[in-house]
Order: structure tokens, then sequence, then C-alpha cells
């Protein structure tokens, strides 16, 4: 896919507040063929662009001293801290900073429960915006987006945070580990089925989880060979699986009101559990599970992850997704031999612990590839939680309830541009990343086209929260001071393009940022000059720098550029 091409495509030719500005009509990357680079360590130059492209996959807008930071040490060094374990953030507050997140579900909480999940919501977009040099939060949304869960669906906010705390704990932890907590937390158990899944012979197991721990989340489905025969397992080993989990309950949930009076959790009742043997099929070596009866049954969950997880396909489904979510979204016959299945080794041979993959992964020679830098969509939360950091070089602690406005704020325009936190569209997650063959396409269409050039404006414009006495303005003048020449026009919009392009523009369009959105002449750059220099001598003086400012970094944003990562 042509992303440029696409971009394009959407672009409206004269720049307007609803339009993206196109300034090229072809790019050369688009006949680039793919790379065919490994995971063999990477040997390449470091400096600021590699640095920042390093950044940017891994942190949500990476700010320009993070990059100079990053560039001044070594790969090694940035990756190690990268992947480095974080204190856990205090849990979020609700209005006038009450504590809800262990609260007893009774009458208060249910009336505001709905309060409480905004308030968890814009908790989480304010520890993307705050975060410091970590991989963490680009990994728990990951994992959310892995286990997906619908928010509104379950209606218990306290669960919800106990499953994002959970990928929070466990971000670059043990895949298998954490399948089977994900197995057993509430918000799964709620959203699946999982605390209706009886084997007493008064229902029929219910299979929802069971399939969705085979086709989504390890060994994945795999072309269909044959009637209920998905390759990688058959529609009997749903229904074994399924016998296998029966017995879960939620305790402290209003869905199993005979638990009510307890601490949010889970339990497993054996009285409701199928104690017969589990026959599989022979994708899974025609494996017997031995039933169990008591308390034992609950042993039969490992026996089911033991099987699952000596497929080597479980860690190539993970691998693939992990790839599409920090590298590109094709993959191709070879970037399975030289990636895919490289990584599935280096995840197995390590008992399923996903460091070292993505250790491996982030200082590969494939992912420093020049074709893979700036080849796909930012998601809505790498828009306005990465633009919001690289513009502003403070901000509050927008984790706080204190601050919950324009947290707030943020996270509702990500939901208006399509990627609505704690609620993907469903249990597959969000399309970008599965749906073929539109994939990262999906997050570009004429209705959020507009939203994104309307919330980059906002930040240079001036945007006020909803009850909310402070209005947010970049200090463009701060901004620009950041680069080691603010005051030359050339090196200015050098600087600026490579602090928030992923990759160099043509002439042409540098040409049109000096002369026509910054109203140089060609005979009189030095004009720039001139006025930059009245203004260091004159602080007060600053109305038209700031306006051409403004012009310019207003549309920089808008450029389909800005819009690649």
């Amino acid at each position: 896919m042509k992303r440029r091409e696409f971009l394009e495509n959407l672009a409206v030719s004269s720049p307007s507040d609803h339009s993206f500005h196109s300034l090229t009509a072809t790019s050369p990357r688009n006949s680039t063929p793919r790379a065919v680079s490994g995971i063999e360590p990477y040997a390449g130059v470091w400096n600021f662009q590699t640095a920042s492209h390093l950044l940017r996959r891994t942190m949500y807008g990476a700010r320009r001293s993070e990059v100079l930071l990053a560039a001044s040490g070594s790969l090694s060094s940035v990756v190690s801290t990268l992947l480095a374990d974080q204190p856990e953030p205090s849990p979020p507050l609700g209005p006038d900073g009450i504590s809800w997140v262990h609260a007893v579900y009774d009458q208060a909480y249910g009336q505001n429960e709905g309060i409480y999940r905004n308030y968890l919501k814009a908790w989480w977009m304010g520890l993307m915006v705050n975060q410091g040099l970590s991989l963490r939060e680009k990994m728990v949304l990951f994992w959310h987006n892995h286990f997906a869960n619908e928010a509104t669906d379950i209606q218990d906010a306290r669960s919800m945070y106990r499953q994002n705390a959970l990928f929070r704990r466990m971000a670059f932890g043990n895949f298998k580990q954490l399948v089977k907590e994900v197995t057993l937390d509430p918000a799964m158990l709620v959203y699946l089925n999982g605390y209706l899944n009886r084997g007493d012979g008064r229902n029929i197991p219910d299979e929802n989880y069971a399939r969705e721990l085979l086709e989504l989340f390890t060994v994945g489905k795999g072309p269909q060979i044959g009637e209920g025969n998905y390759t990688h397992y058959t529609e009997a080993d749903v229904k074994a699986a399924a016998r296998v989990l029966t017995g879960y309950r939620v305790t402290g949930s209003p869905r199993d009101r005979t638990l009510l009076n307890q601490p949010l959790g889970s339990t497993f009742d054996p009285a409701r559990h199928d104690p017969s043997n589990k026959q599989f099929s022979s994708a899974f070596q025609n494996r017997v599970i031995t039933g169990r009866t008591g308390a034992d049954g609950a042993k039969e969950l490992d026996d089911l992850l033991d099987m699952i997880f000596a497929q080597p396909e479980t860690a190539r489904h993970l691998c693939r997704k992990l790839y599409r979510w920090f590298v590109y979204y094709e993959i191709d016959q070879a970037v399975e031999q030289s990636v895919i299945i490289p990584l599935s080794q280096v995840l197995i041979s390590n008992n399923y612990e996903v460091k070292p993959v993505l250790e491996t992964l982030l200082k590969s020679a494939h992912f420093f590839d020049p074709i893979n830098m700036g080849c796909y969509i930012k998601t809505p939360v790498d828009l306005v939680a990465g633009t919001i950091r690289q513009l502003f070089s403070e901000l509050p602690d927008l984790s706080s309830w204190r601050n919950y406005p324009l947290a707030d704020t943020l996270r509702n325009t990500a939901a208006t541009l399509q990627m609505n936190l704690l609620d993907p569209p469903d249990v597959a997650g969000w399309k970008a990343f599965y749906q073929t063959p539109d994939f990262y396409k999906s997050w570009i269409n004429t209705a959020t086209l507009p939203v994104r050039g309307s919330y980059t404006d906002s930040l240079v414009n001036g945007i006020r929260p909803r009850n909310s006495s402070t209005t947010y303005r970049v200090d463009v003048l701060a901004y620009v001071q950041r680069f080691t020449a603010p005051g030359d026009p050339f090196k200015l919009v050098d600087d600026i393009i490579a602090d928030l392009l992923p990759f160099d523009l043509t002439s042409n369009q540098k040409e049109y940022l000096l002369y026509h959105v910054m109203g140089l002449t060609h005979t009189a750059e030095y004009e720039w000059t001139q006025r930059w220099n009245e203004y260091v001598a004159n602080p007060s003086n600053s109305q038209a720098l700031t306006i051409t400012l403004q012009a310019l970094l207003k549309f920089v944003l808008r450029m389909a550029e800005y819009q690649l990562a």
C-alpha cells in the first residue's frame, strides 16, 4: 500500500481548516521494495534520525530533548532504558479525589460507575502524556488490544482498572503467565462469559472464551482446511477447551450476585466444573487432558496452557502482532522467514519471556531499515498524546484527578478519531492491526481527517477544556528556541522537519514553507534574521513573529507526512 499516495488522495488541494497539505504528487518511497534484512543487530549509524525513529515507535511523541539524550548514548543503552522496570503509578481517583478502585459494588458505586470509567480513561491518557523514557505505556496498550475488552459491556470500572494494572505490571513479562492471569481476570470472565461457563450438566459449556483463547490470544486460526478445521485448532478443540475452563466465577461483581459481598476477584467452584477427560485433535497431537475433581479441577488450566504453548505457532502468532505494532502492517514471506520465525525462536528459548523479543526486535537491522521508517499512519493515541508531548516541554500531571478536564479532552479526541481507550470495537481489537488489506488506512477517512487537523490547530491556537479555567497553548517562540539557530529561516525549517516528521522533505516542499507559509521573499530571507534579532533584543515585540510561527507550525502539523510514524 502506498501510504503517501493514500493520504494525498484524501487531501484537499488548497489549504483550509479542513484539509491536509500535500505539496508533492508522488514520493520515491512508494517504489522502494520491502526490506530483506532480519533480526541481526543493527550496525549502522546511530544519530538523531535513528534515535527519533526508535522513540517515535516506542513512545508517544518523543520530545527533542529525549531524542538528543538518546542520540548521545548508544542504541543498546537506550533500549535497556526503554525496557527497564518502572514504579507503579498511583491509582486513578474520581471527582473531588474520591478513591474507588477497591470499592465494594453497592448502589452508590453502581450509580457512579460511568463517571469512574471516564476518570479511568482520562487517567490512562495522562500516563501516556506524562510518560518518561519508557516503552511501558505502549506495551500496556498493545496488551489491551491483544486481550481486548469493552468497558461499556463490562460496566465495572474497578475490573477494568485491575486489568489495566495487570497489563502494566506484566508489560515486558512472561506471555504464558499473562495468558493465565487474563483467563482468571474478572473483566475477561465477564466480557467473554467465562463466569457462565458451567460443566455440571445444567447448562451447555459456554465456548466464548475458549474460542478467543485459541483464535486471537494464542495459536491463531490459520487457513481453514476443512469443515471446522482451522489448521491450528478445530471446533472440537474449542469445545474441549471450554470444558477445561468450566467452574470459574467472579466475586464482588453484580454479574454473580451470590458472590456480590466479597472483594473483586475470581474463584474456582468445583461444583460447576466438568471433571471428565478432554480429548483434543491432531492439531494438538491428540492430547487428552485428564479430568480432575474438587479443587484440583483448577489445575486443568495449567494443562491446557502447557498444551497450547507447546505449539510453535503460539510464539509466531504473538510475534506477528508485535511486528505489526512496532514495525509495519505487511508480513510477506521474506519477513516471515527472516524476522517472525527467528523472533518466535527467541520467545520460545526464553520460556515465553517477552522482554528478550522486544530487545532483539528494537536493536535489529530490520527495525532500522530505511523502508521501515515513516511507513505507517499514526494511531489516534499516537497523534493525540504524541503531539501534545512534542509541542509542550512541560505539562501538569494529567494522571491526577485535579487535571481531569485536559486529560479527558485528549481522551475524548482520541475516541472521536475512532480509538476509544478501554472500548475497542470488539474482542479482536482495533482493525488497523489485523484488517487486511486496509490495516492502518482505517485510521484515515473523511470523518477523522478534519478532526486530526482541528486538534493540532487547537494546540497552537489554544485549547480550553470544558469545566476548566486554563487555556493550553503552544508557546511557539519557546518551541523554536529549542533549536540551534531559530534566526536562520533555512535552518529553522530543517530543524522543525527533523523534530516533527519521520523523514526529510523535498526542496520544493521546503521552499513552499519558506516563501508561502512564512511569507519570505527570495531576495530578502535575511529579513527573518533581522526580525528575530529584534525580538531577542526586545522580547515584548513578538506579535508578528508569533503569528508567522503559528502559521508555520499549524501547516506542518497538517501535512500528510506528519500523519506518518
